[in-house]
């Protein structure tokens, strides 16, 4: 648009739905004065629902709408319509036993610009149609008079700006030439701007300046007025099918028995040919058409990236025989999903502003209540911005993902909550949690609660500055690397990554499902046993879990560490990252456990290197796979998956300059050595760290525990804004030497050890799987046996 260029409706970030069932995601788009922008898109993506949002008959639960410049999000639908909004629905909506000039005179109000009969000989101007009509029920007309009526009437209240639903839904092709000539004029005439959703693709094209297509509750694209007569441009966003015809209208599906034509209304379908006595008949009729059939040039474009010699007559062909296939698509689309019930109030919460937000560690803070007893009873709990929390915003630290609303709990949300707990809100992450730095988030960078500009650590960075703030109780963090660890060293809290698949991941956004994991950061040993005790267990749709142990954690408190046998790991360090005040905090700690009655004796494993080698591999190849290519979703499992989340990040193709260098950096290098070497190295690490595990396991039969620093340096400084790119990624990997070898599998927690230059230093304790007992019993001894701030 031109600097001339005014204004009338601006729509940011808008999300809304029915309840609690979120329809509408982000939604952003703006409409000039005397502009026409279509809405096209399929039955069911949240069109109708977008403008009873903008017109105030349903609430946003996000986002803001601005009409000249004022704020109406929170106004009432009258007080809209007073500033000059008019609102066209969809089935006319009408009343079938008021005349049609009582139907136009209860539009009327005071705010029209001039008394009711001068308002309606105007509107008659230019519906000469309705004239003949006045003194007829409205009941009465047909289809095409009783829309020309519901958009007559509209103009009773002289708006500026029309929403206009469907308006040629059941309508003869004279009737809809009429109402386009009858638009157009309203346009040139009183200034009139539009926001029309429609299906008719010749009617939207005729009257659109642009047109924005809609995709379960998203703007997906935009189309100009020449991308619109580029039909191969519109049939890749919509395909055949999409939109309704006024001209040249074909039918779009086919009685039985026979096969519905593969073009289904495009010029380019061959002739239907008869059914094969072998290929399966659907046992459903369709009804609603309402996924997108694949174009010629769409089919070109897979063949070729299959290594097919096709011709075009071999493509149509194709289409035609995948036709009742997709139709089964059709089905699943129309059905409601199979999603978990959402079973304690809330609100969307709020964003808090800087003043109660001095870290930069909160996103966005709520108040959900759980049950009114239980374990948890009364404690507050930050949920790291990777985990689902129904009706409350969501971005884990990308601006790709916010605006997102889940429409369900996580597993472990509705588990906390069963056992008394407050949600106080959702904490910070880094960007897509491709960090272990705490500077990648697109909100800015988390600070440390010990020393402002130094780093909190990542991904984890805001649920463990909170605990560590005193913000909250507890807090959950997640783990791909580290995430849990190095946040919960850095900012002097006690953070456990339990063993691989004893904490349900359901429910929270997933990097690699080998690597994934979720657990508890809390203030305290007997918190954080107590937290896992809630959390741990089977929940049947996580598919990393596989019959996981679970144990009365609470119960290895005040066991002390007398007997027990506790390996110094020689690689962990003396490393070639780490920083000598390091090292010698946590051998005092180590001795510590000696003065406890602990044998202590150094244990060296040279794989602790390969499975860092190893962790990069599966980590940059598998999450190109999953989170990138799957979109947080993938394939090849039985879990629970939540189509929402996985179409909101679908929109990082078209986003990708958005996405954080460090996860730049991890998607060249996955998506070369998935091309290249076609995935060799990620099953070859996957072997290889499966030796690791057996080198550790090993060295656990030998001892209880393996003991070395969480971190190997102290947090470091939060870079510069405009640090160059290599120190960005340096200071996003550069301290999980220690820490990613054990996303292999095994139980690891941090417990802070000690002060260096004002800057905590974390001990991570690592056992054998399931041996979260034996880590517990050690982690409280030590705990118990002084302030480790003095030590």
């Amino acid at each position: 648009m031109s600097d001339e260029t005014h204004l009338g409706l601006q729509v940011k970030s808008l999300s809304g739905g029915y309840g609690k069932v979120p329809i509408l995601h982000g939604v952003e788009f703006d409409v000039a004065e005397s502009e026409v922008v279509g809405i096209l898109g399929h039955n069911g993506m949240g069109k109708t629902t977008l403008l009873k949002t903008l017109m105030g008959f349903l609430p946003a639960t996000s986002g803001q709408i601005r009409y000249h410049d004022a704020d109406v999000t929170r106004l009432a639908p009258h007080d809209r319509a007073a500033l000059g909004i008019g609102y066209v629905p969809q089935g006319r909506g009408i009343f079938p036993q008021l005349s049609v000039r009582d139907n136009l005179r209860f539009a009327w109000h005071d705010y029209a610009g001039g008394d009711e009969a001068v308002v309606l000989d105007s509107v008659l101007a230019d519906f000469p149609r309705l004239e003949r009509l006045l003194d007829r029920d409205g009941g009465t007309l047909s289809g095409g008079e009783q829309q020309l009526l519901s958009l007559a009437r509209s103009l009773m209240g002289d708006p500026d700006l029309l929403l206009l639903d469907e308006p040629t839904e059941g309508i003869q092709p004279s009737i809809i030439e009429e109402m386009e000539e009858t638009l157009l004029h309203l346009r040139k005439t009183r200034g009139l701007s539009i926001l029309l959703v429609e299906q008719n693709f010749d009617f939207i094209h005729d009257l659109s300046n642009r047109v924005l297509v809609l995709e379960r509750g998203r703007i997906t694209a935009e189309l100009s007025r020449d991308d619109m007569a580029d039909r191969a441009k519109v049939d890749q966003f919509l395909g055949f099918g999409a939109a309704r015809t006024t001209r040249g209208a074909r039918p779009v599906a086919s009685p039985r028995p026979g096969p519905p034509p593969p073009g289904h209304g495009r010029d380019d379908a061959p002739p239907a040919s008869p059914r094969r006595p072998d290929t399966p008949i659907p046992s459903t009729p369709v009804t609603q058409m309402t996924i997108n059939r694949p174009t010629l040039t769409q089919m070109r474009d897979m063949a070729d990236r299959f290594g097919m010699s096709l011709t075009d007559e071999d493509l149509q062909e194709y289409r035609q025989i995948i036709e009742p296939y997709i139709q089964a698509y059709d089905r699943l689309d129309a059905m409601p999903d199979n999603l978990p019930e959402v079973r304690y109030p809330r609100s969307p919460g709020r964003f808090p502003d800087l003043t109660e937000n001095p870290l930069n560690a909160w996103y966005v803070k709520t108040e959900v209540s759980g049950a009114p007893d239980g374990p948890l009873r009364g404690k507050r709990i930050a949920l790291k911005d990777t985990v689902c929390l129904a009706g409350v915003p969501m971005m884990n630290g990308s601006s790709i993902i916010e605006g997102y609303v889940p429409e369900i709990d996580a597993t472990i949300v509705t588990r906390m909550l069963d056992a008394g707990a407050v949600i106080a809100g959702k904490a910070h992450s880094e960007n897509l949690c491709l960090s272990g730095g705490s500077h990648t988030g697109a909100k800015g960078p988390i600070h440390n609660p010990w020393k402002r500009g130094y780093m909190a650590g990542g991904s984890s960075g805001g649920s463990a500055a909170l605990v560590a703030a005193g913000d909250v109780d507890m807090a959950i963090g997640g783990d791909q690397g580290g995430s849990i660890r190095i946040p919960s060293s850095n900012c002097g809290v006690y953070g456990m990554k339990a063993t691989h698949g004893l904490v349900p991941y359901t429910g929270v956004m997933p990097i690699e499902q080998t690597i994934d994991h979720v657990g508890p950061i809390t203030t305290s040993v007997s918190d954080n046993a107590m937290l896992l005790e809630v959390l741990a267990g089977e929940d049947g749709l996580d598919p990393r879990q596989y019959a996981p142990k679970t144990f009365r954690y609470t119960e290895a408190l005040g066991r002390g560490a007398q007997g027990m046998r506790i390996g110094i790991l020689k690689e962990g360090f003396h490393r070639p990252e780490g920083e000598s005040d390091v090292d010698d905090k946590v051998l005092a700690a180590a001795d510590r456990f000696k003065a406890l009655g602990a044998r202590v004796e150094e244990v060296s494993i040279p794989e602790h290197n390969l499975a860092v080698d190893c962790w990069t591999a599966i980590t940059v190849e598998g999450l190109q796979d999953h989170l990138m290519h799957g979109h947080a979703g993938g394939t090849n499992y039985r879990g629970l998956f939540l189509p929402s989340m996985m179409d909101r990040m679908s929109q990082w193709r078209g986003r990708a300059d958005e996405l954080s260098h460090s996860l730049k950096a991890c998607m060249f290098l996955g998506e070369y050595f998935q091309e290249q070497y076609r995935g060799r190295f990620y099953g070859k690490a996957q072997n290889l760290m499966r030796k690791a595990n057996g080198r550790y396991g090993e060295a656990l039969r030998e001892f209880d525990l393996l003991l070395m620093p969480t971190v190997p340096m102290k947090p470091q400084e939060i870079p510069p804004p405009d640090c160059s790119m290599s120190l960005y990624v340096q200071r996003a990997f550069e301290m999980i030497g220690n820490t990613a070898p054990f996303n292999g599998g095994l139980p690891a927690m941090s417990l802070p050890c000690g002060l260096s230059e004002g800057l905590p230093i974390g001990m991570m304790l690592v056992g054998p799987s399931y041996g979260e007992l034996k880590i517990y019993q050690a982690a409280h001894a030590f705990e118990q046996s002084g302030d480790w701030r003095t030590m």
